[in-house]
């Protein structure tokens, strides 16, 4: 009984096994799969030619290597062969000196670097990789590695990829037991989501997911924004990019077509652009004319004007409906995108132009805002401190938005005090006949339009350019209401205000400017101003110093300084 024990023993010491492991990589890193894989056991005569050995058939006539094992690579680009002592004993006193090859039939294409005994970990050679020469033979592409790493998982647990799209927390732990990249699983699984969407249309996931490698959102509303060429080049840039699989163009082609067109109608419809159609809707009835506008505008990313000469070009848009949709886009940006406030004035106040919206007082705005209610967004303590920031608002950005018309309003809606009522007529007559000129109160040098002046007011020509003057200059620090305050006060410009302390000015002012936040905004811009106009002094003195070179400021640039400085008028 014992002998039989000692030869059992002796026989399994016989047949000890050992183990060669790694994977095939090129020249970018990539992992090679159902690569063939050969390990040799390098005796004397093999070491003098492992390194140039070119084929399965020279490496065996050579009769310096033992076989240990071939394989092919598996999905992830990895090989493991395993051999015993029996496969090499022949010609060697220890562990087996081995080398890896990768072959192409009866090639050999790449070698690893030659084992030795002391590169064994019990009884094991791991991490022994083989490199190709580069990278014309690609590796596993990302998604194809990364699927068969989540797909089996999933499945074992009764789901699909698109059924976790709604669960952050899902695609954490997907990640984590599959050891995967989190960015790139979250991917996979929108990828798959937007494939399941319309699943008539056999979408291809990986090209969904090559997209999105490319910084692209996979929603239907960002497939939108994307034009077919950036589509385009998007997975051509991950085919590139070993990140999918290479495609047929002509595939490549129809599915963006058709994800374009897909993407187009699920926009009628998204909840996050159902209330940009809802506004379309207020200029454009015909549903195809709205899905034309909203692809254009979606894709669009040069200068206003070039959207709207692109749009103007499209059938189905007249000159009439493009003004409609130019007040709607105007009344969006005015409004916060508040679509009942957006209707009241477009469609039931039919009003053509924003600046019809300065005939508004504070109390037709509030009664306006009463009715439509009030953006969530808008600050505010409570309902109506919410409605007075939002009127104050919209009334700020038309007034900066049409300053000279807001004056002329006030002028002629006796806002502005004018002691002498004739000069009140020629000012206001100026200012109706400039505006057709391209006179704006905020930037014109009043000066310039002189002529103008002298035809309109005739005798009284001083006095008029000297109330449009200060006009202007105390427009330039004060908001519309106030600037009657600041006028019958006795402030003519920036410096005025300027020259005295902060403290003072908000002390004697606050209470009839409206509150001490308003004199403080009113003091800073003044003092703004007046530190801009120095700096500019400096700048022109330095100009006109023989010493200094001309060339430093150009003869518009000294007249444009000089423009600046009138029309501030410091020196008042």
């Amino acid at each position: 009984m014992a002998t039989k024990k000692i030869r059992r023993k002796k026989l399994r010491t016989q047949t000890k096994r050992y183990k060669v492991s790694g994977q095939v990589l090129n020249s970018d890193n990539e992992s090679i799969m159902d690569q063939g894989v050969l390990a040799v056991d390098v005796d004397l005569k093999g070491a003098a030619i492992y390194k140039t050995v070119s084929s399965v058939r020279e490496l065996k006539a050579s009769e310096g290597f033992d076989i240990l094992g071939n394989t092919k690579t598996n999905a992830g680009g990895s090989y493991e062969i395993a051999f015993s002592e029996q496969m090499y004993k022949r010609n060697e006193r220890g562990l087996a000196d081995v080398v890896t090859f990768a072959t192409e039939g009866d090639k050999i294409i790449a070698r690893s670097k030659l084992a030795t005994q002391k590169d064994y970990t019990n009884n094991e050679l791991t991490h022994w990789n083989i490199y190709l020469p580069d990278a014309s033979k690609r590796g596993i592409p990302e998604y194809t590695g990364l699927i068969q790493m989540l797909g089996p998982f999933v499945k074992e647990n009764g789901l699909q990829l698109f059924q976790l799209s709604g669960s952050d927390d899902q695609i954490t732990f997907l990640a984590t037991e599959t050891e995967q990249d989190q960015a790139q699983t979250s991917l996979a699984v929108q990828a798959d989501k937007l494939r399941n969407d319309y699943p008539r249309y056999k979408f291809s996931a990986e090209l969904f997911y090559g997209i999105g490698r490319q910084k692209i959102a996979l929603t239907w509303v960002a497939l939108l924004q994307q034009s077919a060429e950036q589509l385009q080049i998007a997975i051509e840039k991950s085919i590139t990019q070993n990140i999918i699989s290479p495609q047929d163009r002509n595939a490549v082609a129809l599915f963006i077509r058709i994800v374009m067109s897909v993407a187009l109608q699920h926009s009628t419809s998204a909840p996050e652009t159902a209330d940009f159609y809802k506004t379309i809707a207020f200029s454009v009835k015909d549903p195809g004319l709205q899905g034309a506008f909203a692809q254009t505008y979606l894709q669009h990313s040069g200068a206003p004007e070039d959207f709207w000469s692109a749009l103007a070009k499209k059938p189905g848009f007249t000159a009439k409906s493009i003004q409609s949709l130019q007040l709607t886009n105007q009344l969006s940006i005015l409004t916060g995108q508040h679509i009942p406030l957006i209707k009241e004035l477009q469609v039931n106040r039919k009003i053509k132009d924003p600046s019809d919206l300065l005939q508004l007082s504070t109390d037709d705005w509030n009664r306006i805002v009463s009715a439509t209610g009030v953006p969530d967004s808008v600050p505010g303590d409570t309902p109506q401190g919410k409605a007075s920031n939002y009127v104050a608002g919209m009334q700020a950005v038309l007034n900066a938005a049409y300053p000279t018309q807001k004056i002329a309003l006030m002028i002629d809606n006796n806002q502005l005090f004018f002691s002498d009522a004739n000069i009140k007529e020629k000012v206001s007559a100026f200012l109706s006949t400039a505006q057709r000129k391209g006179f704006d109160i905020s930037v014109s040098r009043v000066s310039d339009f002189d002529k103008l002046i002298k035809k309109v007011a005739g005798e009284l020509h001083d006095q008029v350019l000297q109330h449009l003057q200060l006009i202007q200059r105390i427009s330039q620090i004060s908001p519309p209401e106030v600037m009657n305050t600041l006028i019958s006060k006795g402030y003519t410009s920036a410096y005025h205000v300027a020259s005295v302390s902060q403290n003072t000015f908000i002390n004697t002012e606050a209470a009839d400017l409206g509150g001490a936040d308003v004199a403080l905004a009113i003091y800073n811009r003044a003092r703004h101003q007046v530190m801009r106009a120095q700096h500019t002094l400096l700048k022109l003195r330095d100009t006109q110093d023989k010493a200094t070179p001309t060339r430093i400021i150009n003869s518009e640039q000294q007249k444009a300084i000089r423009d600046y400085l009138n029309t501030l008028n410091v020196q008042s």
